[in-house]
């Protein structure tokens, strides 16, 4: 049984192609970390899959804020393109004393490369047919 991380930006268009593929892991056995942002944790969980989510103050794929948090400082995609490796950083923190065997992420996915190449691991990018 291996253990796999799923990486993936919370829409439904990269959310849908990878968890499918996540779930037919699960269903041959293997073990599934799948990170997302909370309106994803239902179906993720669902499937059988571990929920991790992205700290929301540093979710880069967050909507737009409300006027009254306007004022907080590189918070969202500015803090994730000013300093990527907080947002990194959290992800690392949260899988923490987990080993993967190989990552799967979605093609938009900005730090996949960088997580996996700090966990040694290899990785697959689902691409999505039309």
């Amino acid at each position: 049984m291996s253990q796999v991380l799923f990486l993936s930006d919370p829409s439904q268009a990269d959310v849908s192609p990878i968890l499918g593929m996540a779930n037919e892991l699960i269903t041959r056995g293997e073990k599934v970390t799948f990170f997302s942002s909370d309106e994803f944790k239902a179906p993720i969980e669902q499937i059988g899959a571990d929920f991790k989510a992205y700290n929301q103050e540093l979710n880069i794929f967050q909507g737009k804020k409300a006027i009254d948090e306007e004022e907080k400082p590189k918070s969202g995609l500015i803090s994730a393109l000013l300093e990527p490796m907080k947002f990194i950083d959290d992800i690392l923190v949260q899988i923490r004393g987990l080993k993967f065997d190989y990552a799967v992420f979605s093609p938009s996915y900005p730090y996949a490369n960088i997580i996996t190449q700090l966990l040694g691991i290899p990785k697959t990018e689902q691409v999505a047919y039309s």
